[in-house]
C-alpha cells in the first residue's frame, strides 16, 4: 500500500487559482508524477515587463502544462506493458494534444505542450522504473541511506551549456533556444555528446531520452516518486527522518514549514508518492 500521496501548490500562487501542473497516479503497485511544462504568460515577451501579479492573471487557464500532465497520468493508468513503452503511449497522447491545441509551434506562447515524468511497478521484491528529466525516483534503506536515485537529466547534461547562451530567461530569444535546440534534440552534440534534455512533447525524438530499469528491495526500502520541486527535500535529515517515523502532520508541517521560510529553495508546487516495503518483503 501507498505510505503517502500528495501535491504541495507553489507557495507563492496559494490562492491564487493557479493551475496544479504537478499531476500524479498512484495504487498499491505502481505510480506516476508528471509536471507539466510552464508556460509563457499570454501577450508577454519580457517576462520582466509586467510585475508577478499581472504574470498570474496573463497565465494561461487552462494551462497547456496541467493538461499535458494529466494526459500523462490517465494514459499510463490506462495503458499496459512495459513502463517504458507506457511512456511512449503518454508522449504519443500528447502529440494527440497538441494537435488540437498548437497548429504552429514558436517554442513560446505557443510552445508545444508538454510534461515530464516518473513511474515505478513494483513485482514482489523487484522495483521497475522509468523517467525522463527531472522527475525522479530515490529509494532509501532501512537506514535512511541513499540506495538508489535516478539522474536529472537536464541538470547534468543540459544546464552547464544553457547556463553559457548569455541571454536572461526572461526575453524571448533565450526560451526559444532552450526549448527548441536543448529540448528533445539528437543533433545538439557537444563536446562530442548530446546535452539535450528529453520531455513529453508529442516529439518522436523525445522516447530517446526515456531512461528505464529495475533494482531489488529490501526490507524497509522506503520509495519515492517526486517531481523535481522535491529535490531540495530529499537529503534533509529531518525529512528523512520523518519517512521512517510517518506522521502526516509532521511531515506536512515540515514542508510548509521550510517552503515558507524558503521559498525561492522548496517553494515550487511538488508532488511525492512513498511505499514502503513491509517484513513480508512486500510494499506496505
Amino acid at each position: 500500500m501507498i505510505l503517502y500521496k500528495n501535491t504541495f501548490e507553489n507557495i507563492k500562487t496559494i490562492n491564487c487559482n493557479f493551475p496544479m501542473e504537478d499531476q500524479f497516479y498512484a495504487d498499491d503497485y505502481e505510480v506516476i508524477v508528471a509536471d507539466g511544462i510552464t508556460r509563457d504568460p499570454i501577450g508577454v515577451s519580457d517576462l520582466n515587463a509586467c510585475s508577478f501579479q499581472q504574470m498570474l492573471e496573463k497565465y494561461p487557464r487552462p494551462s497547456g502544462g496541467e493538461l499535458a500532465a494529466r494526459t500523462v497520468t490517465q494514459t499510463f493508468a490506462n495503458t499496459v506493458g512495459d513502463l517504458k513503452e507506457r511512456l511512449i503511449k503518454c508522449n504519443q497522447a500528447v502529440k494527440e494534444l497538441n494537435r488540437i491545441y498548437i497548429q504552429k509551434c514558436d517554442y513560446l506562447q505557443n510552445d508545444y505542450y508538454g510534461a515530464v515524468a516518473a513511474c515505478v511497478q513494483i513485482d514482489g521484491n523487484t522495483l521497475h522504473y522509468a523517467y525522463i528529466c527531472d522527475c525522479g525516483i530515490i529509494v532509501y534503506n532501512k537506514s535512511g541511506d541513499i540506495k538508489f536515485q535516478t539522474e536529472d537529466d537536464k541538470e547534468r547534461y543540459s544546464d552547464p551549456y544553457i547556463n553559457q547562451i548569455g541571454i536572461p530567461w526572461n526575453l524571448p530569444e533565450a526560451r526559444v533556444i532552450v526549448r527548441r535546440d536543448y529540448r528533445n534534440n539528437l543533433d545538439n552534440i557537444k563536446n562530442g555528446k548530446c546535452v539535450s534534455y528529453g520531455a513529453l512533447t508529442g516529439e518522436e525524438t523525445a522516447i530517446s531520452f526515456i531512461k528505464s530499469g529495475q533494482l531489488e528491495l529490501s526490507v524497509g526500502d522506503i520509495v519515492a516518486v517526486y517531481s523535481d520541486g522535491f529535490t531540495p527535500f530529499l537529503k534533509d535529515a529531518q525529512f528523512i527522518e520523518l519517512l521512517y517515523h510517518f506522521n502526516q502532520i509532521k511531515f506536512e508541517t515540515l514542508i510548509h514549514s521550510k517552503s515558507i521560510e524558503n521559498p525561492e529553495q522548496y517553494g515550487k508546487e511538488k508532488t511525492i508518492v512513498l511505499m514502503k516495503m513491509d517484513s513480508k518483503g512486500e510494499n506496505a
